[in-house]
C-alpha cells in the first residue's frame, strides 16, 4: 500500500493534466481543506467523520466532524501519530487511516509513519518514529454531543507516551467535556523481508480499515495483504485471512511475475465482509476487485471483478433482501494517469457508470434518509457529494 501512495504525487499531476474540465450534474464538493482523508462514515445527527493522514508536520493526523448538509468542517481529535513515510518516491505523510464508530466508542488505526525508511530499494527500521504509537489501534470514549462540540481533544506527545506504556488517558477539551483513550493493541511496525541482497530487509505494516463484530475487531493491512483479528478484551492478534498474489498479466513488459492483492476497506454485511482490493504495481486495469470474506472462516470469494485501484464497496439495502452496490476506483488507469469513477451494481450484476471523474477518491458512505454519497479525495482533500 505504501508502493501505492508514494506514486500519488506524481499521478495527480498526469491526472489533472489527463482530466476532463466540469463534473456530473449529480455531483458538487461540499468540503475542502481536508489534509489527506482517507476514511469517511456516517456519525450523528447529521454529521460525518473523517479520517486523515496529517500534514507533512509529525503527529498532526486528525479525526474531523462533517456537516452532512452544510460540509462545514471542524476538529474532533488533532495530535494523532502522523508522519512522513521514507519509503521512497515524494514525501507522504501518513497517519489516521481507518475509523469505526459505535455508539460512543470510536476505533482508530494509525498508518506505519517513518517507522521504516528506504535504502538501496529495501526497508529497513529508521530508530528514530517520531510515534510510539504507529501501526496502533486506538479506542476512544467520546462524550454525549461530541460531533457539536466547538473545541477539539488534542492528544499531546506525554499521552502518546502513556498510551504506548499501556495506560488510559483524559483529554479534555476548552468547554471541559473529556475523551478516555487506551490502546487496544500496539502492533509492530514492520517484519523481516530478507533477500539475497538486502539479508537485514524489513516490509513494513499498514494498518488502513477496521471493522467491528462483537468483542472483535477485523484490522485490514493493506501492506501485509491481510485481515488482523484482534480481541478487544485481550487485545490479542491473530490471522484472519491472508490474500494471496495474483500473475501480473503485463509480465515481461512491466512490473513483477505476480501482482500483490492490497485490500482496501471492509464492510460487514450479514454474514460476510466485502473487502475492495486495490491490487499493486503495475495496477493493471481491471486487474481490481471486491472479495466476499466468510465473517466464520475467513474463506474468501471473488464478488465484484474486472474493477481499476478498488477504492471501496458501499452496499445498498432495497426492497425485500435485494441489494444492489457502488463502487469506486481510485484511477480506471493509474500508470495513464486517468480520473476515478463510481459505478452501481444491480441485483442482476449489471453495472453502470454513475460519476466517470474523480479525483484520487479514497473512501464513501452513503446517507440512508437521503441515498446521498459521500466520497473523500485524498489529494484535493475534499468530500465530493453526489446527490440521487
Amino acid at each position: 500500500m505504501r508502493q501505492f501512495v508514494s506514486l500519488l504525487s506524481a499521478f495527480v499531476l498526469a491526472l489533472v493534466i489527463n482530466t476532463a474540465a466540469g463534473a456530473a450534474q449529480t455531483t458538487s464538493i461540499v468540503t475542502t481543506g481536508l489534509t489527506l482523508p482517507t476514511k469517511v462514515i456516517m456519525g450523528p445527527h447529521g454529521s460525518l467523520l473523517v479520517s486523515e493522514n496529517g500534514t507533512t508536520t509529525a503527529n498532526t493526523g486528525r479525526v474531523s466532524v462533517v456537516d452532512r448538509t452544510t460540509g462545514e468542517r471542524h476538529t474532533l481529535i488533532s495530535g494523532l501519530p502522523s508522519a512522513v513515510d521514507n519509503l521512497g518516491g515524494p514525501p507522504d505523510p501518513d497517519g489516521t487511516t481507518g475509523i469505526y464508530l459505535d455508539g460512543h466508542l470510536l476505533y482508530i488505526t494509525s498508518g506505519v509513519g517513518d517507522a521504516v525508511t528506504n535504502i538501496g530499494g529495501a526497508q529497513y527500521p529508521t530508530g528514530t518514529d517520531s510515534s510510539p504509537l504507529f501501526s496502533s489501534v486506538m479506542e476512544v470514549f467520546l462524550p454525549q454531543r461530541f460531533e457539536s462540540l466547538d473545541s477539539e481533544f488534542h492528544m499531546t506527545m506525554d499521552d502518546q507516551n502513556a498510551l504506548a506504556e499501556g495506560r488510559w488517558i483524559r483529554i479534555r477539551n476548552q468547554e471541559g467535556s473529556s475523551i478516555f483513550v487506551r490502546v487496544v493493541a500496539n502492533l509492530p511496525d514492520y517484519r523481516p523481508d530478507p533477500t539475497p541482497v538486502h539479508p537485514d530487509a524489513v516490509r513494513a505494516s499498514h494498518l488502513f480499515a477496521v471493522e467491528k463484530v462483537g468483542w472483535n475487531l477485523f484490522v485490514v493491512d493493506a501492506s501485509y495483504n491481510m485481515i488482523h483479528k484482534i480481541n478487544l478484551f485481550t487485545g490479542n492478534v491473530t490471522p484472519f485471512v491472508e490474500f494471496p498474489n495474483r500473475p501480473n498479466p503485463l509480465f515481461g513488459t512491466i512490473g513483477p511475475p505476480t501482482v500483490e492483492a492490497v485490500p482496501t476497506n471492509i464492510h460487514r454485511v450479514g454474514s460476510h465482509f466485502l473487502v475492495s482490493e486495490l491490487t499493486g504495481f503495475p495496477f493493471v486495469p481491471g486487474l481490481a476487485d471486491v472479495q466476499s470474506i466468510s465473517l466464520w472462516d475467513g474463506t474468501a470469494t471473488p464478488f465484484v471483478q474486472g474493477l481499476s485501484s478498488a477504492m471501496d464497496i458501499c452496499p445498498v439495502r432495497g426492497p425485500g433482501r435485494s441489494m444492489s452496490y457502488y463502487t469506486i476506483e481510485f484511477s480506471t488507469n493509474q500508470l495513464a494517469g486517468a480520473p476515478g469513477r463510481m459505478q452501481y451494481i444491480d441485483g442482476d450484476g449489471n453495472r453502470s457508470v454513475v460519476v466517470p471523474t474523480l479525483i484520487t477518491p479514497s473512501s464513501m458512505v452513503r446517507d440512508e434518509r437521503t441515498g446521498d454519497i459521500f466520497v473523500t479525495n485524498i489529494y484535493p482533500g475534499t468530500i465530493t457529494k453526489v446527490q440521487f
